[in-house]
């Protein structure tokens, strides 16, 4: 990578969007087999016990991912996902993250999408942002494309993000001598504290006070109209 492209890493939920994006997927999935809902009780005893740290947040994903839509056919879920995309696109995405994305590949920036959410719809997602790269949780699939509720490898969340967003820059070639990372969440800080410039993005609370103690660039990306 020549020395004046920067490797510009963006999380997705709530620095990109407004929201999360996880459980309005599964919802989407989910809206034709209203019976699956029953599940929702499961899910809530997995919360309670993720809150306790007796379950892992990968945990509590496959358990979402098992009860809710495994055993729907693929082709449902590959139409469920575009729809998605195209309505996360359209209604939910910062109008100051779109500004910024714009401004690096100007720039010929290298792109990077790195998110704890799933291959199944960041596939389509990151590539109509104008992503090169994206650094994801993968969903193990099944014969028909649909999914098993298995999260074979890492969730990328927190400093699970770095070994993985490393293994990509190694396996193209890239260089994060000139970097900046973009999130909204403290859990992100080993992403912003391993990238050369770090930003909060609309933070919360804590990464906040945290981003003013450190000297992270503080911005507001607003919300769509």
């Amino acid at each position: 990578m020549s020395a004046n492209r920067t490797l510009a890493v963006f999380d997705f939920d709530r620095t990109i969007t407004t929201s999360g994006s996880f459980s309005y997927w599964l919802l989407m999935i989910v809206y034709r087999r209203p019976w699956r809902l029953i599940g929702l009780a499961v899910i809530a005893f997995a919360a309670i016990a993720y809150k306790l740290k007796l379950l892992s947040r990968k945990g509590i994903k496959e358990i979402m991912l098992k009860l809710l839509v495994r055993g729907v056919p693929g082709s449902e879920i590959a139409d469920a996902s575009r729809r998605f995309v195209d309505r996360w696109i359209a209604g939910h995405c910062r109008p100051g993250a779109l500004d910024v994305i714009a401004r690096h590949r100007a720039a010929g920036d290298i792109l990077m999408m790195a998110t704890a959410s799933n291959d199944i719809y960041m596939a389509d997602m990151s590539r109509r942002l104008g992503f090169a790269h994206l650094v994801c949780t993968a969903t193990e699939r099944a014969p028909d494309g649909g999914l098993t509720g298995t999260i074979p490898g890492l969730n990328c969340y927190g400093g699970d993000k770095i070994p993985m967003i490393e293994q990509v820059v190694k396996q193209n070639g890239l260089s994060w001598d000139d970097s900046v990372a973009y999130s909204d969440h403290h859990t992100d800080l080993p992403l912003l504290a391993w990238a050369k410039r770090g930003v909060a993005v609309n933070p919360n609370t804590k990464l906040r006070r945290i981003a003013a103690e450190r000297g992270f660039e503080i911005v507001d990306w607003g919300r769509p109209n």
